[in-house]
Formats: C-alpha cells, structure tokens, sequence
C-alpha cells in the first residue's frame, strides 16, 4: 500500500512539473490553492489535541504524539509517557495530505521563483519536505518509530537553504518578497536551534514549522495577488 502511494506521488509530482513548465492558469491556481489550503492543518491540530484523553502538553511533547494510533504508555522509545489520542486517524491522514499539498505547491509554483539550477535543487528540497511530513503520517511514531523519524528529519532543515536560495533570486524582483522569505526562514531556524537547545520542545517544533507554513500560505497569496495572468 505505501509503495503504491508513493509511486502516485511521483506520478502526480511529474504530472505537475510538465504542466507547471506551460504555465497555465488552471496549474497556477492549483499551486496557489495548494500552499494556501495549509491554513486547514491548524484547526485540525486544535480539534485532535482538544479530543486527548491522556494529558497533552503543548508546549513539551511533539506533533507525533497526536498521530499515535494505539493507547498505551511507552508508545514508542522517546515517551515514556501514557498517549491516547483518539482522533490519530484524522491527525495522520492531514499530515499525508499537507505533504501532497507542499510537495504540489513547490512544483506548480517553482516558475515564480526563477529558474536556473539553483531553483531545481530549491524545488526538490520542497518536495523532499513535503513527502517527508506525508510519510510520517503513513508510519506513525508507535507503528515505526525509525521510519516515522527519519523521514520527519528532512523537514527540520531542507527548508533553510530552500528559502535562502529562493529569497536571494527574488532579491531584484520582489524585494519585499525576498525580506518575508528571510524573516520566516531566519524564525524557523532559531526555533530548530531551540530545539537543541531542549528549551519547550513542542511549542519550537509547531514554530519550526509553523514559520515555513505562514510564508507558503501568504506567500502563495502574494505571487497569487501579483500574478499578471490573474488581472487580464
């Protein structure tokens, strides 16, 4: 079943890079939509955490914690902890589909950004991103920790230098675009270093991510406002 997930994931993200390359309106406005569509995973959070039956600390214990599918303590090695989260379910699935949706975003969009090697690897980086937040919610922290883990990793790091090098090719052109990028990534970075620091390791984690989030979605509002085939 996962292989068969991924290999449409492929598909799909290969699909899109050949539309995005015409630059149609339609494969614009599904870029669009797709980082702007992240605004959901916020109230769905909010929803899951609520419905907790074990004690749940916002601020010391991670995202995963609401995707655990069984109740138990000892979920996995990192929580010792007891976790009930009775809508794990509703949790993972959003985590799958807010990968798709940046990992789709990253491909119909990357022609707004520039073009050059240094966009590819940045839009590759995107994806990478993406499919890692898609996996961890199809491996679950107490199904297969190692994987779960691993594939959350990139997303702790790829998108610092995917927005250092997207913020100094928008330099020239959108000057205050490249100033947003910067700013959010620059917050992301710190709440990564906080992190190690093992200040609030829950709270960090969601403004680690949170801070790439809020510039895909307003970012994505931006290009959309701006976008020239929008206004004829």
């Amino acid at each position: 079943m996962v292989h068969y997930f991924l290999l449409a994931c492929v598909l799909l993200l290969l699909a899109a890079f050949f539309i995005a390359k015409r630059g149609s309106r339609v494969s614009d406005t599904a870029g669009f939509m797709s980082w702007i569509l992240l605004t959901f995973y916020f109230p769905v959070e909010w929803i899951v955490t609520s419905r907790m039956i074990s004690a749940y600390s916002f601020m010391n214990q991670p995202m995963s914690d609401l995707g655990v599918e069984r109740c138990m303590s000892h979920a996995y090695s990192l929580a010792p902890y007891h976790i009930c989260s009775p809508l794990s379910g509703l949790m993972n699935i959003t985590l799958i589909v807010s990968g798709i949706l940046i990992a789709l975003g990253a491909v119909l969009l990357h022609r707004f950004f520039g073009e050059g090697i240094g966009m590819r690897i940045a839009t590759g980086m995107w994806v990478v991103y993406g499919l890692g937040y898609s996996i961890s919610g199809i491996f679950p922290a107490d199904i297969n920790f190692s994987v779960h883990t691993i594939f959350s990793l990139p997303s702790m790091v790829l998108q610092i230098p995917a927005m250092i090098i997207i913020a100094k090719t928008m330099r020239d052109r959108m000057p205050g675009f490249s100033v947003w990028t910067y700013i959010c990534m620059g917050l992301s970075a710190l709440s990564l270093v906080v992190i190690v620091i093992g200040f609030a390791p829950g709270l960090m984690q969601r403004l680690l991510y949170g801070f790439v989030w809020l510039w895909m979605i307003v970012g994505a509002i931006i290009l959309w406002r701006t976008d020239p085939a929008r206004r004829t």
